[in-house]
């Protein structure tokens, strides 16, 4: 498949020839370029190789910061060589830091340069720079073309982790994950190769990088499939802090809406469970927008508002104002990947099947669980309810072995989320008890055979390998260990949970 752009051996010796029998060192290699990089100990390195996630803190071996396609192949065939583990990083927000390696030693390849993009009139395709967060996309494409992808509502995430390990977001139901509008990529092999993968070229690859990129190379720039903006986008927030019944009550109306044939595509919603106003209640917030005309809107909402009380948030708004109030901020990005607004956290996620409503009982142990544990913890915390299925979702209409990305057949993906009391370290142990506590009020209560997945971008670094395998990937899994094999056959792209 890809034996022709192989034969790594070869390759380092011819381009590295000049430095091998010295025994080289990183620094030998790279340190005379004109490519910026940051060493351990030197001036800018400590912020260079800080986690957006402050439980975590790993010592990469350098941060390179390259400005072209033939730069990143520069660091990928000196880490290579070396025997070095080299990582991607986007925007820097994986939540186990995977952007900086999982561990100690990585060479890390920093992508915030690439910030080029570019529209297509004629076909509606853009070329985008793997090191835009999602912000100054939607900003770029509107304001060149009147155009617009699907992606998650942080305007502050890069792009890369984003595309390659799913893309949710509200208008996901209506056009899918980000990742399903990805028709070409230019990529960074494991041996320094530059290739430019699609439907008819690199195949395998392209498969594979739909859903577990990193693991096979770096890529540089992705082609997305646009959409026309929507005209009238309509936000609405919904907010109740209710008593244990009543919570449980109004979770269960959320499930059966999410299941009606009432709800259109064009609809997208999370329900966000956080702590209640009192003792014993938990808060309930339906948030999401609306992508059609804003005079069906009250029409399709009414059935689960009948069942609750009614205070409210609806505004009609513009695609960009759409997105700035799903952010709850501005859409500008920062200029490196360098976090400036960081969190101390852990998180986990469940995806729950959409042809198995969660039971009664595991509703009800949920709540209670955030009602009462949830009053009591010191951690700060929320669940997100996301609608990834439901009525003729774009998400569920594709198979599951038509990326690398598995769980496609799922009503919910659930994010169990909590931080440090003051978004500083240290973690508490507590908060560890506290969020398996919350996914064990589910799984506890559904029997063996319910099928859950996990999100790979809400990625849980404590997952042993048979369960991050079996949740992430399920039966693409043997597919992807093939292509990883030929790709990469020295496992230069690796991290805790790679291929």
């Amino acid at each position: 498949m890809l034996k022709s752009v192989l034969g790594l051996s070869l390759v380092y010796l011819s381009t590295l020839g000049g430095v091998v029998g010295s025994s080289p060192s990183l620094q030998s290699i790279l340190g005379n370029n004109s490519i910026k990089i940051y060493f351990p100990g030197e001036p800018g390195y400590q912020d260079a190789s800080r986690a957006f996630n402050l439980r975590l803190d790993f010592k990469p071996i350098a941060v390179a910061y390259p400005n072209s396609t033939e730069e990143v192949a520069e660091v990928v065939k000196a880490g290579a060589f070396l025997g070095l583990p080299v990582n991607a990083r986007s925007g820097g927000h994986s939540y186990a830091g995977y952007g900086l390696g999982g561990a100690d030693g990585h060479v890390i390849v920093d992508l915030s340069n690439f910030k080029d993009i570019k529209v297509d009139n004629s076909t509606g395709i853009a070329v985008v720079g793997a090191g835009n967060r999602v912000g100054d996309i939607a900003v770029g494409l509107f304001d060149q073309a009147g155009r617009a992808i699907p992606h998650g509502t942080c305007a502050l995430i890069g792009i890369g982790g984003h595309t390659s390990f799913g893309g949710y977001g509200f208008t996901s139901r209506q056009w899918g994950l980000t990742l399903d509008n990805v028709v070409g990529a230019t990529v960074v092999l494991a041996n320094g190769t530059i290739v430019n993968v699609s439907t008819t070229a690199y195949t395998d690859l392209f498969w594979a990088l739909r859903g577990a990129g990193p693991s096979f190379g770096i890529i540089t720039h992705f082609y997305f499939q646009t959409y026309e903006a929507p005209a009238q986008p309509t936000f609405f927030s919904y907010a109740w802090s209710l008593p244990l019944d009543q919570a449980i009550e109004g979770i269960s109306t959320y499930q059966t809406f999410s299941f009606s044939s009432l709800v259109p595509k064009e609809i997208g919603f999370e329900l966000d469970l956080t702590k209640g106003t009192n003792e014993g209640e938990v808060t309930l917030n339906l948030v999401g927008s609306y992508y059609g005309s804003p005079d069906q809107f009250s029409a399709i909402v009414q059935p689960f508002l009948n069942a609750m009380t009614s205070p409210l948030q609806v505004n009609v708004t513009s695609w960009l104002e759409n997105l700035v109030l799903l952010a709850g901020g501005p859409l500008a990005s920062m200029p490196t990947s360098v976090a400036t607004e960081n969190n101390t956290f852990y998180a986990k996620s469940l995806t729950t099947p959409s042809d198995q409503p969660m039971s009664h009982e595991a509703i009800a142990t949920l709540a209670s669980w955030m009602s009462v544990e949830g009053w009591y913890t010191d951690t700060a915390w929320f669940v997100q309810l996301e609608l990834y299925g439901g009525n003729s979702s774009r998400i569920n209409q594709i198979p599951s072995n038509a990326t690398a990305y598995f769980n496609r057949h799922d009503l919910w993906t659930i994010q169990f989320y909590t931080s440090s009391p003051n978004a500083e370290p240290p973690f508490p142990r507590e908060g560890f008890v506290f969020l398996d506590g919350l996914v064990a009020s589910i799984t506890a209560n559904e029997p063996e055979s319910y099928r859950y997945g996990a999100y790979p971008n809400y990625v849980d670094p404590r997952l042993p390998p048979p369960e991050w395998h079996a949740l992430y990937y399920g039966s693409n899994l043997e597919r992807l260990e093939q292509i990883k094999t030929e790709v990469d056959p020295q496992n230069v792209f690796r991290w805790p949970q790679s291929m």
